[in-house]
């Protein structure tokens, strides 16, 4: 199931961002978060993303890495310097894992915009803090724990819930 919510996912960005994908079609990629149970392939074609489970049929590049090197990659960091810091772990087709960078990185979508269109302004806004605050931590993972954690049981002292009084 998984695997269908992330290809859902990934098209829904490519054809919201206008992103190119002629670039990978006719190639697989294996792609692996070692802090999330996320191993699958993807698979390039006809200028969608296909997203299998299957991993045993050989892919053009391996790319193992954790969630926040991942999100890194969204905001721009230089692959190669990721790969110097060993952050990502690459076997395979380095080419082809710098264009499916490439392509993430052409990706621009307001996501607060369209959230909004579902929850109201308010909503969505609260959510693009979050969000904004995890994708700056080095465990995203245990911040987005925390703070839900903390809204749902205290919200005064969330980072999210501002007092007026103060």
């Amino acid at each position: 199931m998984q695997h269908f919510v992330l290809e859902q996912a990934l098209n829904y960005l490519i054809d919201q961002g206008n992103a190119d994908l002629g670039a990978l079609n006719g190639k697989t990629l294996y792609f692996a978060l070692e802090d999330l149970p996320i191993n699958v392939n993807f698979v390039c074609t006809n200028d969608r993303i296909f997203v299998t489970t299957d991993t045993s049929a050989g892919a053009d590049v391996d790319i193992k890495l954790k969630s926040s090197v991942f999100l890194a990659l969204f905001q721009g960091e230089d692959l190669t310097e990721l790969l110097r810091q060993d952050k990502i772990i690459i076997h395979g087709d380095v080419k082809t894992a710098q264009l499916l960078v490439d392509l993430l990185q052409q990706i621009d979508i307001d996501f607060e915009e369209i959230l909004s269109k579902y929850t109201g302004d308010i909503v969505a806004h609260q959510v693009g803090k979050l969000a904004k605050s995890f994708k700056a931590s080095d465990n995203p993972l245990e911040t987005l724990k925390d703070e839900l954690t903390t809204l749902l049981i205290a919200p005064t002292k969330s980072k999210l819930f501002k007092n007026k009084d103060a």
